[in-house]
């Protein structure tokens, strides 16, 4: 699959302080995976609130840098980015544009996003990015590729939420996928801080891309365990997410599937805050080393906050 790019995990909603204070953004991500791929990135930015456009908007600019390496090669960027997002009523909203600049190819990205809340039940959420497919081959290929999502969360009862949505992905170098997800998210209300939940979701690809994990059909379906507690006078939250599913390829070559993630997020005072996780996604064993055949994927990021 085209794995997430690291992006900065800046939550401006984080709880402490008040959203309407000038931020400070300093973000920091690595991941690497079992095929020898590596990313590393790390930005530093500065976000200004926009209330005339609305409830805990914001304007934020960053500027950063970007590598891509495998066991031969090596690709370096120099990044500049604009984002905002916003809520106006019962919709929020959040657009992105961003500049890649490298020895003989600059390209530009960007993105947009919206949640309508339609009444305390449903929401109805779409999205379209353009964007880099993040290994070294697709970058010296100069491939890219939008995707566009449409979603539907149904909130069932206040402990159980319903999610259906569908995925379309377009690469330049003429490959198309399509697919579904579906989550079940359990939030019991007699265990504060606790979330069960199961994701199933299907990719079909017109043909296997070069440079990148596309087979002709992907199918996954993995149960998580989620639990958050508050620590250090209720300052921080530290979430654990583990669980394990059965991943398809091709509909033939079924593997298991396991994930684990620590995340936290919290201020240390009115004016530094920060917001981090790790993880890593293995086929085939429970551990940071890839499993006899298997596939891992490890990742990290790290957001200091300065508020003023």
């Amino acid at each position: 699959m085209v794995k997430h790019r690291l992006l900065p995990l800046l939550c401006l909603a984080c709880g402490l302080p008040a959203l309407a204070t000038d931020r400070i953004v300093a973000d920091g991500a690595f991941s690497a995976d079992s095929d020898g791929l590596r990313e590393r990135s790390a930005d530093l930015g500065y976000v200004h609130p926009l209330p005339s456009l609305g409830r805990q908007a914001s304007l934020g600019v960053r500027a950063g840098y970007w590598l891509l390496a495998d066991n031969s090669d090596r690709i370096e960027f120099g990044t500049l980015k604009l984002d905002g997002q916003g809520r106006s009523g019962a919709l929020d909203w959040r657009a992105r544009v961003q500049q890649f600049a490298s020895n003989g190819w600059s390209p530009s990205a960007g993105g947009f996003g919206f949640d309508y809340h339609a009444g305390s039940r449903w929401t109805v959420s779409t999205s379209g990015d353009f964007d880099l497919v993040d290994t070294v081959v697709a970058a010296r290929r100069h491939t890219r590729f939008n995707t566009w999502v449409l979603s539907t969360d149904y909130a069932a009862t206040p402990e159980l939420t319903l999610v259906g949505g569908v995925i379309g992905q377009w690469f330049s170098d003429g490959n198309h996928r399509l697919g579904g997800l579906a989550h079940v998210v359990y939030s019991p209300t007699a265990l504060p801080g606790f979330t069960a939940q199961l994701r199933v979701r299907r990719i079909d690809s017109e043909f296997r891309g070069l440079g990148y994990f596309s087979p002709d059909r992907l199918e996954e379906a993995l149960a998580l365990l989620q639990y958050g507690h508050a620590v250090f006078g209720d300052r921080f939250v530290l979430t654990l997410v583990g669980g394990g599913g059965a991943q398809r390829v091709d509909g033939r070559d079924t593997t298991a599937l396991y994930q684990g993630e620590l995340r936290g997020r919290g201020w240390f005072n009115d004016h530094l805050g920060l917001e981090g996780r790790l993880g890593c996604t293995n086929t085939g064993g429970i551990n940071v080393q890839a499993a006899s055949g298997g596939y891992r994927y490890c990742y990290g990021n790290l957001t200091l906050i300065g508020a003023f």
